[in-house]
């Protein structure tokens, strides 16, 4: 059986906050060093993580929580597994197999951006009061100014399934991005939204909406920075030796951005995914509708801004790749014309000289020196004058073409 990718479990028990985290961002706090190396917990189904000191995992998921909430980093059937071994004391076996199947069904058919409904809740989830809606959260990772890396944009669906006492979060994997050295995991940062148990079912959701608004101003940050690597990397071509017309990689340039404004696009797919929402959605805090309001105008002000910053990009590229379409054929005239100058001069030059040996070739009666050694010198002494007075003639036509024109 594989083990979730992710798993983060908070249960609020008699004014205790028990913490469970597996997967990778078990690993991301253990670099971090925000655990202590002592909470080591290795399991079968949820595999390598670490769980708060002095609790085993029978005890963390009794029956009887106060409160609590799951996040599962990747749906999928290693996940399916481990969500119902976490939540069968803490919830109804009617309600975890709802649950499970919700979580299921988000790879396969996840909520559009612009869906108008309120999904329906299963009865056994329902009879918890329960509600669920999905959203997208996407990620455009600055490439720290390398232009040889292409710009990294990908995006994760996430089920928010939240009850009066507990929330449970699965995210689908990673969409995008792939083999890129900059590329971040993609799930926002729940750090600084204060203890699991502060706040019920539906102030735990809050707190994810928080988190998921915080990484898209961060996405959208981060396009304005990758906007400006594109730029640089454009001028430091322009600025090379010979200028722009020795031959940008144009393809590069396109490329990224074209990548640029799928990032753009996805920001503004989970903008209006937000806005939709709380707009039809019933159970959401007053404050997160107002945050969301607040923040989601700017943002889709400040991505308008950002698809037209691409849009004259492309211009910019299309007009550099004009001029340097017209010098390369400017540059191949210029040899064209070089050539031609050459073979005329070549041709005036050994004319004469060639009419004088056909004259002499010809045996014509009358020649200078004919029939004698001394026709020889004479053909000689011809052909160099003949080609002299050529190559004067020439000099003077083209001194007398170079000559300003009163």
């Amino acid at each position: 059986m594989s083990a979730p990718a992710s798993c983060e479990l908070r249960v609020s028990r008699n004014d205790q906050d028990l913490r469970l985290v597996t997967g990778a961002r078990a690993e991301i706090e253990r670099r971090n060093r925000t655990i202590p190396d002592a909470d080591t917990f290795q399991h079968e189904a949820l595999g390598a993580g670490w769980i708060s000191d002095g609790v085993d995992l029978a005890a963390m998921v009794a029956a009887g929580a106060d409160g609590w909430d799951l996040e599962v980093g990747e749906s999928g059937a290693g996940a399916s597994a481990g969500l119902r071994l976490l939540l069968a004391d803490l919830l109804p076996a009617g309600a975890v197999d709802e649950l499970a199947a919700l979580a299921d069904e988000l790879c396969d058919d996840p909520m559009p951006w612009h869906a108008e409904w309120v999904p329906p809740v299963p009865p056994a989830l329902a009879g918890e009061g329960a509600a669920w809606f999905d959203v997208l959260v996407p990620s455009v990772n600055w490439r720290q100014d390398d232009a040889a890396a292409d710009p990294v944009a990908h995006h994760r669906h996430a089920r928010i399934i939240w009850a009066p006492r507990w929330c449970v979060v699965v995210w689908t994997g990673r969409t995008g991005g792939e083999g890129s050295k900059y590329r971040t995991w993609g799930l926002p940062d729940r750090r600084f939204e204060g203890r699991p148990s502060d706040g019920g079912g539906a102030e735990r959701m809050a707190r994810i909406l928080r988190a998921v608004v915080r990484h898209i101003e961060w996405s959208v940050d981060m396009v304005d920075l990758e906007l400006e690597t594109w730029e640089n990397y454009f001028l430091a071509q322009a600025a090379g030796d010979g200028g722009l017309f020795v031959g940008p990689d144009f393809h590069r340039l396109q490329r990224h951005l074209a990548l640029l404004g799928h990032g753009t696009a996805l920001n503004r797919d989970a903008m209006r995914t937000l806005v939709r929402r709380i707009e039809i959605q019933p159970g959401i805090p007053a404050d997160v509708r107002d945050l969301v309001r607040e923040k989601c105008e700017r943002f889709l002000s400040q991505s308008q801004a950002q698809r037209r910053a691409v849009r004259q990009s492309f211009d910019l590229v299309a007009n550099a790749t004009s001029g340097q379409q017209f010098r390369l054929a400017q540059e191949r005239a210029d040899r064209d014309g070089a050539f031609q100058a050459i073979v005329g001069i070549l041709a005036a030059v050994f004319v004469a000289p060639g009419l004088i040996a056909a004259f002499y070739g010809a045996n014509v009666k009358g020649l200078p020196g004919a029939d004698a050694r001394e026709g020889l010198w004479f053909m000689l002494l011809g052909s160099v004058l003949a080609g002299l007075i050529s190559v004067c003639l020439i000099l003077v036509v083209r001194a007398r073409s170079r000559r300003p024109r009163s």
